[in-house]
């Protein structure tokens, strides 16, 4: 049936749920692999257009921005008009973004192009997430296909530091955004193939709530510069300024939610259970990623002295743990309630952080880095994934959509919060700054782990699954 109670009509039936799989897979990689992929080839771009370290900042601003700021209103959109056109425009305005950043004479052309780039992965993401739960059975099913999303974020990393180094190192940067189209294309393909048109919101109302939207987009991207200015110069009167802006912004934004008829985000949706929890502690868990890759980055090429291919090398533990972990967290969600599944994942991920601190100073790639990044990498995705899973499980079809662009707006928040904290303590560590920087983001993993604790509800979406439901077939109609 459609999401207003008709029955779906016959030919539009949607086909095999694995297909659906395949393309939430293949959008995540390509939404997570650009990221570490321009990180490879930020240098030779600074080199090309003859540009200080510094002003490479305009060129990622222009990459996350635009993501944070406009996610909430894109997926209140993919509720409104359906997940199908929302794919379709997202993973077109990112091919074309990716295309033009590939062919750009000049630096501004190139920002220009990322900012494409970024609207595409706004309009993209929460739709395509929003996928698992609106077209995936529940059950096993559906937790192979969090499982899938968990590996993409592992596989997206060796794509990214080793094929986008091979590529940057024989073909230029210019290469680099060329991995993109291929994927993006196998997307659209996918998606004329296995989403129906059927799949869009209800209700008689489906007018978009303009104040909000403006006030939600300028208080999220206020607030991203306001972190990025605080990264860079500190507590000053501007940072401070705009992360007061922001607070206004957000403040103003709630009261105007609440008096709408039909508002961006309907205040009822943290009522749910356990959506506020998960988006609480998502803050800290993605934080904690947030700070710990350039400390990681930087501790292996000014502490350990390696080479920058050899850094991105040696990442590929890590990246390995996360899609063992992505593997792995189906089966620890089908034999153990969600909430057990997460604490488990903050332990491993606690753990393998902590030891990394700890053994940070020993000096040696293999001592201090290798065995306990992986058992980190490997926590961190087991918490990840039940936590997705627990935070949309009671949220209506309708409201898919708007829950996923919340939960991904915040922590892409998180995560420059996370990198400026990190950094703050590796500068004032001294000969300590690394060891301090990983245990800092440790007492970040520990908090998430202690909020999971007190927060989280046990419900029935939480369920140990039975036999019956890991049987795992198409379900009826597919």
């Amino acid at each position: 049936m459609t999401r207003d109670g008709e029955l779906r009509p016959a030919h539009e039936a949607p086909g095999d749920y694995r297909l659906v799989i395949v393309l939430v897979g293949l959008a995540q990689l390509v939404l997570t692999a650009d990221f570490s992929i321009l990180s490879v080839a930020l240098p030779s771009i600074a080199n090309h257009f003859h540009l200080k370290p510094s002003d490479l900042t305009l060129l990622i601003s222009a990459g996350s921005v635009p993501l944070v700021g406009l996610m909430i209103l894109s997926g209140r959109a993919a509720d409104l008009v359906g997940q199908r056109k929302c794919m379709l425009l997202g993973l077109t305005l990112f091919g074309v973004g990716s295309l033009c950043s590939a062919a750009a004479p000049s630096y501004a052309i190139l920002i220009a192009a990322r900012v494409i780039q970024s609207i595409g992965a706004a309009i993209l993401m929460p739709a395509n997430f929003s996928l698992i739960n609106t077209l995936v059975p529940e059950g096993a099913p559906r937790h192979k296909a969090l499982g899938v999303f968990g590996v993409m974020q592992g596989l997206s990393l060796i794509i990214g530091l080793v094929l986008g180094g091979t590529v940057t190192s024989m073909l230029g940067w210019r290469a680099v955004f060329l991995i993109n189209p291929p994927i993006v294309l196998a997307s659209i393909f996918l998606t004329l193939r296995c989403v129906p048109k059927w799949l869009v919101g209800t209700g008689s109302d489906r007018s978009i709530d303009y104040w909000g939207a403006a006030l939600i987009t300028l208080g999220a991207s206020t607030l991203l510069v306001g972190v990025s200015f605080l990264g860079r110069t500190g507590v000053t009167p501007l940072s401070m300024g705009l992360l007061a802006a922001a607070l206004a912004l957000f403040c103003l934004f709630v009261v105007v939610e609440s008096r709408v008829r039909a508002p961006l985000v309907p205040l009822s949706i943290f009522r749910r259970r356990n959506f506020g929890a998960i988006n609480i502690i998502g803050f800290f868990h993605i934080g904690a990623v947030g700070g710990l890759f350039p400390l990681i980055n930087l501790f292996m090429q000014n502490g350990l002295k390696m080479p920058p291919f050899a850094a991105g090398l040696g990442l590929i533990p890590y990246a390995l743990a996360v899609m063992l972990g992505g593997q792995l967290s189906p089966m620890f969600m089908a034999r153990m309630p969600h909430r057990r599944t997460i604490v488990v994942g903050f332990v491993f991920y606690g753990a393998g952080f902590t030891l990394l601190g700890l053994f940070a100073p020993a000096g040696s790639y293999w001592l201090s880095l290798a065995p306990w990044v992986a058992i980190g990498g490997f926590g961190s995705v087991l918490a990840y994934m039940p936590m997705m899973a627990e935070a949309t499980a009671d949220v209506p079809e309708d409201q898919q959509g708007v829950a996923s662009a919340i939960l991904f707006t915040i922590q892409q928040i998180g995560m420059p919060l996370g990198a400026t904290l990190g950094l703050s303590v590796l500068t004032l560590g001294g000969a300590n700054g690394f060891a301090d920087g990983f245990l800092a983001m440790a007492s970040l993993i520990a908090l998430g782990l202690a909020l999971t604790l007190i927060l989280l509800r046990r419900g029935a979406a939480s369920a140990r699954l039975t036999p019956a439901t890991l049987d795992i077939r198409p379900a009826a109609g597919t």
